[in-house]
């Protein structure tokens, strides 16, 4: 006789059990299960409950491939669940209260190509996941290549290892080109180095053989510069460069712009940065540096780096074509050119203002302008062009170049305030000079260009 206390304890539910699930099954796409629940003797027991149904690779309190809230009526529950995961696994029923259940183990296969992705160093491919990719990516260093996985992925990020499409690419690097990649299997790895250092930058990638295959813009990626391998001269009109992929020094690699004309004995700054073989400056500390010349200058002090950076001022003796480079121990710049004109008459008096040569263009690719002013003030340099638009303009501090008490020279090489040479033509130069109490120099001219 089966005693009341047996009859109790198997009354109870103990487990669930699920109908038989077909294999294959597809990523995202719903498919019907039944579950039953059951006591201890394998009897359908009639639970009125809720259970949580994920998959085996999940984490129970954390699901994220299949994550079901179910309601069961007298201990049966059916309905559509969804899988994200493309892998064998099963399904798991859960009451919470340490009851469950398992279904048999079925494959699921990836659904129709939808995107593209990229996992970096640092990151892990993470399919079945809202975003496919988890960790963040390493620095990587200027000119060092790195490798980057590139997959063709459905909806929930699973490989389609059944496609094999051309895939170009990009990225915030403006010295890097568009270039393709095949996939092989729904993969690919791109061996990639960045040039240009000193800022976050990412990739854009996009399928050229199906459009319509969603693009994948990757995760930032810190960018470092090398070690240090060149040094570079800057001299006035020219920009720093880094990244740059000229490579003849007669197109001054790791800089764009001309050199501003110079006047033989007037002083000008030359910059001396220490940068990696892209020409990346490079936070060097100590290492001495001294600058040369085929011509008669002023041979200025050496100057220790500081930060990947020396300055230095300079005068050329005689007017010409002449050259000026740096040299540390071990390391030599590459020769740069520049045009020394013979010193102008410096017989400006007050209250006056002049322009040479003027036009501009036929001896030089530079014009000067001088003038006096009684007292070190605030000062704007503006050009127009003859419908009185805005093509350059420069504020200077009192005291700066151009603002100073005495004798003061501007040069202006040509250029608009977009780094783009000016037509030939008639332009209108304005100075103006103050302080926080009256203007003490306002002065207007009319100049040439002739290229």
């Amino acid at each position: 006789m089966v005693s009341l206390i047996t009859i109790l304890l198997l009354s109870q539910l103990d487990h669930f059990g699920f109908d038989a699930i077909s294999s294959p099954q597809t990523a995202g796409a719903p498919f019907f299960i039944t579950i039953n629940a059951y006591d201890a003797s394998g009897v359908h027991y009639d639970y009125n409950g809720y259970s949580r149904i994920y998959t085996s690779l999940d984490n129970p309190l954390y699901p994220q491939y299949c994550d079901t809230l179910v309601y069961f009526n007298n201990g049966t529950w059916q309905g559509n669940v969804t899988v994200s995961l493309a892998v064998a696994l099963s399904l798991i029923c859960d009451d919470g209260g340490g009851h469950t259940g398992s279904s048999n183990q079925f494959q699921v296969l990836p659904n129709s190509p939808a995107r593209l992705l990229s996992v970096l160093p640092g990151q892990t491919y993470s399919p079945g996941l809202s975003s496919g990719r988890t960790g963040s990516p390493n620095a990587q260093t200027a000119g060092v290549q790195f490798d980057i996985s590139i997959y063709l992925t459905d909806t929930w990020f699973n490989t389609v290892d059944t496609v094999n499409h051309i895939i170009g690419y990009t990225s915030t690097d403006p010295f890097v080109q568009q270039a393709q990649i095949p996939l092989a299997n729904g993969t690919a790895t791109l061996a990639f180095a960045f040039r240009t250092a000193g800022t976050q930058q990412r990739l854009y990638f996009n399928d050229i053989t199906q459009p319509s295959i969603l693009p994948d813009t990757s995760s930032w990626i810190p960018v470092s510069p090398g070690s240090y391998s060149a040094l570079l001269a800057i001299l006035p009109g020219e920009t720093h460069l880094p990244g740059d992929t000229t490579s003849e020094n007669s197109s001054t690699p790791g800089k764009s712009g001309m050199p501003n004309d110079q006047y033989a004995g007037s002083a000008f700054t030359v910059m001396v940065y220490a940068t990696d073989t892209m020409w990346n400056k490079t936070p060097v500390f100590g290492s001495q540096v001294q600058l040369y010349s085929d011509f008669s200058f002023n041979n200025p002090s050496p100057e220790n780096l500081s930060n990947g950076e020396a300055q230095f001022m300079v005068y050329f003796s005689f007017a010409g074509y002449q050259n000026l480079w740096a040299e540390d121990d071990t390391i030599s710049s590459y020769r740069n050119y520049l045009n020394i004109l013979m010193e102008i008459d410096t017989t400006v008096v007050p209250d006056s203002f002049i322009a040479y040569p003027n036009p501009m263009g036929i001896e030089t690719q530079s014009m000067v302008f001088a003038y006096y002013l009684d007292q070190a003030c605030n000062l704007t340099f503006a050009i127009y062009d003859p419908f009185g638009n805005l093509v350059h303009q420069r504020e200077v501090a009192p005291g700066g170049t151009g603002a100073r008490a005495g004798l003061n020279r501007l040069i202006w090489d040509g250029y608009n305030d977009k780094r783009i040479r000016v037509a030939s033509g008639i332009y209108y130069v304005a100075i103006k000079g103050w302080t926080h109490t009256a203007t003490i120099f306002d002065k207007k001219m009319k100049v040439g260009v002739v290229w």
